[in-house]
């Protein structure tokens, strides 16, 4: 039978008749809402903890895909440039690549006032460099680089470095490198003066303290590295691995490839993990909650026993008496799932519009708690809720079923 307005099911109807009814006992009446705002708050936590590990997760990745190369060829002879070029033209179309540089990375000391840093000096083509997304601000003072009369390398370093040694543009520093060259007195490493001429900012704490740049052409004419490397952009960053194999074919063992993923293959591995796991403990929070329904359901069968037996004795079958105490528990539950769907996405729409939870930079590689909403997340969560929600309301309305209307009647 159907109800004919709604074509809905008459077991359907009485169980909202059952929940909804202004006649029913207090008491049962909080429980089903105590339970109801258990399941909402549970799945609520697990749409904002889902939804800030995946936006951490795409804030370090695009981080990482736009200050670090997607595919690295390291070599020591520069005659080798021209060869490698060749064999990145013939085994990674063009259409893939975004950029190729050569780069050149030193590592040594900053010296000014008598403060040494420990820093990583790379050599680049600096207006390339300008144009990544990944620096919040990069500026070049094109007076001090051009008005340089002391023949001092231009150098371009990071804000957090810049505070910390209270430096500011046209100053001059020592950088003392790990090269340097042997004499009877011992090793003595090679000082050099360069010109701060700009400064950049990731909000990468790492980059900004020890990391900065100066143009490779005139690295290379000062230092003469015994280091160099072809850094590669790719159109789909995902492919480096693909196109990696395909040079590893043609290079010798005097040369090395890296790919991003293999640099920060821990890194994703563990927020992976991470959001695996807050998924596991967030999930098994809903299914405490859902022992409440199970409790309130419980008390509303004890509740409508008059009721189950009545309409055995019409005859009613033990079936439709199943269906009608799920769809009462089933209703419940997904009162609380949607109300925790729109809870936990309208915080994260918030938190994505108006971020102001700020997160110390030293720890991380972000300002703010980055929120990502994703569809495909909602999804599995409704999933996950409503079938933990079915199997929470199989027990109460089997019991209700298997009530025998006899002794009801009999007893009262």
């Amino acid at each position: 039978m159907k109800f004919s307005k709604l074509n809905l099911s008459w077991e359907f109807w009485i169980s909202l008749k059952y929940i909804f009814s202004p006649k029913r006992e207090r008491f049962t009446g909080i429980i089903s809402l105590i339970a109801i705002i258990g399941v909402a708050l549970s799945v609520g936590a697990l749409t904002v903890v889902n939804s800030v590990i995946t936006g951490f997760k795409e804030a370090v990745s695009e981080k990482i895909l736009s200050l670090n190369p997607h595919l690295s060829i390291s070599f020591r002879n520069p005659e080798f440039k021209e060869k490698l070029l060749e064999i990145i033209k013939k085994e990674i179309p063009s259409q893939e690549i975004v950029s190729i540089q050569e780069v050149s990375t030193l590592q040594g000391l900053i010296i000014f006032s008598r403060q040494p840093v420990g820093i990583i000096l790379k050599a680049t083509n600096l207006e390339s460099l300008k144009k990544e997304k990944g620096f919040k601000k990069f500026e070049i003072e094109e007076v001090y680089l051009n008005n340089n009369t002391n023949n001092a390398p231009p150098l371009i370093i990071g804000e957090k470095l810049r505070e910390r040694l209270g430096l500011s543009l046209g100053e001059k520093i020592k950088f003392m490198s790990i090269e340097g060259f042997y004499t009877p007195f011992g090793f003595f490493p090679k000082i050099t003066t360069f010109k701060i001429v700009g400064i950049f900012e990731t909000g990468v704490y790492d980059y900004d303290l020890n990391l900065v740049f100066t143009p490779f052409k005139i690295f290379s004419q000062k230092f003469k590295p015994n280091n160099y490397s072809l850094e590669i952009k790719l159109k789909d960053p995902f492919k480096s691995q693909k196109f990696k194999n395909k040079l590893l074919s043609h290079i010798g063992f005097s040369i090395n490839i890296f790919d991003w993923q293999e640099w920060n293959r821990n890194l994703f591995t563990a927020l992976k993990m991470e959001k695996m796991g807050l998924f596991i403990v967030l999930t098994l929070m809903i299914i405490v909650s859902l022992f409440t329904i199970i409790a309130a359901m419980i008390m509303l069968v004890s509740e409508k026993k008059m009721d189950i037996a009545i309409l055995r004795a019409l005859g009613v079958s033990s079936q439709s008496i199943l269906k009608i105490f799920f769809f009462c528990g089933l209703i419940l539950s997904l009162i609380g799932v949607i109300t925790g769907l729109i809870l936990g996405s309208s915080l994260c729409i918030i938190l994505s519009h108006y971020p102001f939870i700020k997160l110390p930079s030293e720890v991380y590689p972000v300002e703010y708690m980055p929120v990502k909403l994703k569809i495909l997340d909602l999804f599995v969560i409704s999933v996950v809720a409503i079938f933990i929600s079915i199997l929470a309301c199989m027990y109460p309305a089997k019991k209700a079923s298997e009530i025998i209307p006899a002794e009801i009647l009999r007893h009262g």
